[in-house]
């Protein structure tokens, strides 16, 4: 009998009307496809928008790598709140949190919604950390700015980031890199951010006397945090479908099972759904970079520097994990990416927010198989909807992501055999990168000592040779035939016995 036979393939609906006695003989699976009916019109719709099938996706796994995105990123949404409220000595906050709250989330939307449709790359964008703490403790508390400035700033430096994408700077300067240094940004963000998954679960924390020293192991949240780590790699290792978010609800429910501590204490009233909705903006002071140019464009050229580099540096790692890279190793639609991090800062910085980021956090949603903008727009969505969620959020704590993000960080040590480190001049820079990155606790300063390494110690080779070239030069016109070195006679010695 005439009959719809259907089949569930990687999480996708497929099927097809067919004409079997028994429709179970001879069911092709992968001649199956969902040709009628509105969701197989959503579903051709986003595969052609974002070219899942053709990038080797799927429309579930990229829903699913968002939600591992916005899931390991969802911290973002209770702690920059937090920090850019910090009260003063006073007691007042200059940054109210359900301002910064709103502005965290919306600006992440737009941000992330923007890199996905323009760019279509699986990033998630919102506030950087210590950009965060810069604006609220560095702008507002030691130079003394007002909020209005100190937003001013952030604005002004948006305006010059778009301009340095548009112009295509912020490629040139990134194309002018060596494979090696940029596999070591790769290498250096995975260590970073495993560092980061191991304070998270309290195995290193702060020592006084050392700076960093192993936890207290008899903390039964580092044990639960080191469980979920092994069961998360043997979900990876059985290639199991969703294996992060296991392992994150296996850790949120075994916490509360077990009534540890969570470090993320409910807010009471910021939380409130109703006051969270609502509109805010501020008004800019962009008088201040009159009254004071010094501060102004110090704060402006500081915050312009991190999310430069950062920003470079982050995608290109996510990019060549994702297998996004093309043969020059160049990241497709890397200007839409800066663009999306200038859309969001500006949007953030009108509504109360520090500059916008793409978040190293993406690796997550990039391991749980996300290769499109579907799963940027995915994390967008859930951006929109977290001033509701932040109750939700609060439940989820920290131990819960560390595993994720050490896990990723392992994964993220393949490009370290792109590495000659026999030859010093591409080893020595690398090495900066990857070990100043987790050392400072800054992407941008790993970048930043990587690559001024690396033409410093050009120019300075450079310089010797062109010494060297003079050198023989004038031994050549005072005695009157080519002086050679006795590095370039054991050369023509070496070629004359070849």
């Amino acid at each position: 009998p005439r009959s719809l036979t259907m089949a569930l393939d990687d999480g996708e609906l497929h099927g097809k009307y067919v004409e079997y006695a028994d429709p179970l003989v001879g069911f092709d699976k992968s001649a199956v496809y969902l040709r009628d009916g509105p969701l197989a019109a959503i579903c051709d719709y986003l595969d052609n928008l974002f070219s899942v099938r053709a990038r080797g996706s799927s429309i579930s796994q990229e829903i699913q790598a968002g939600l591992v995105t916005w899931v390991t990123m969802s911290y973002i949404v209770v702690v920059n709140p937090m920090i850019l409220s910090a009260p003063d000595d006073d007691g007042s906050s200059p940054i109210s949190f359900h301002a910064a709250c709103r502005a965290t989330c919306f600006s992440a939307a737009v941000a992330s919604g923007f890199v996905g449709i323009a760019a279509n790359l699986p990033f998630g964008l919102a506030a950087g950390m210590g950009l965060n703490s810069y604006l609220r403790y560095g702008m507002i508390g030691k130079m003394g700015m007002a909020p209005e400035a100190a937003l001013a700033c952030v604005f002004v430096q948006a305006v010059f980031f778009a301009l340095l994408a548009a112009s295509g700077i912020a490629d040139r300067t990134q194309a002018m890199l060596p494979t090696a240094l940029k596999s070591s940004i790769t290498v250096a963000i995975g260590v970073f951010q495993a560092f980061v998954g191991f304070q998270l679960m309290g195995l290193i924390v702060k020592s006084d006397t050392t700076m960093v020293s192993l936890g207290d192991l008899t903390q039964p949240t580092l044990w639960l945090a080191l469980t979920s780590t092994l069961l998360v790699a043997a979900l990876f290792v059985r290639k199991v479908k969703g294996a992060t978010i296991l392992g994150i609800v296996f850790t949120a429910l075994a916490s509360h099972a077990l009534g540890l501590q969570n470090a993320r204490q409910p807010l009471g009233d910021p939380a409130d759904a109703a006051t969270l909705s609502g509109p805010g903006m501020y008004n800019l002071d962009f008088s201040s970079a009159m009254d004071d140019p010094q501060a102004f464009g110090t704060a402006v050229l500081c915050m312009l520097f991190i999310v430069v580099f950062d920003t470079a540096g982050v995608q290109h790692g996510i990019g060549q994990q994702a297998g996004l890279l093309d043969e020059n190793g160049a990241l497709p639609g890397a200007k839409f990416a800066y663009l999306g991090s200038a859309l969001g800062t500006a949007v953030g910085a009108v509504m109360g927010t520090s500059p916008v980021i793409i978040h190293n956090e993406s690796c997550a949603g990039v391991q749980e198989g996300g290769r499109t903008g579907l799963c940027a727009v995915t994390t967008a969505v859930l951006f929109l909807c977290s001033p509701m969620l932040v109750p939700l959020i609060e439940l989820i704590p920290p131990q819960a992501t560390a595993p994720c993000l050490v896990l990723v960080g392992a994964l993220m040590m393949t490009p370290i055999r792109d590495i000659d480190f026999l030859d010093l001049r591409l080893a020595l820079p690398a090495f900066l990168t990857i070990v100043i990155t987790p050392l400072a606790y800054s992407i941008s300063a790993g970048i930043f000592a990587g690559i001024a390494s690396y033409f410093v110690l050009g120019a300075v080779l450079r310089l010797a040779e062109v010494m060297e070239k003079a050198g023989e030069s004038f031994g050549s016109a005072i005695f009157g035939e080519s002086r050679r070195s006795p590095r370039r006679e054991h050369t023509a010695m070496l070629m004359e016995c070849c």
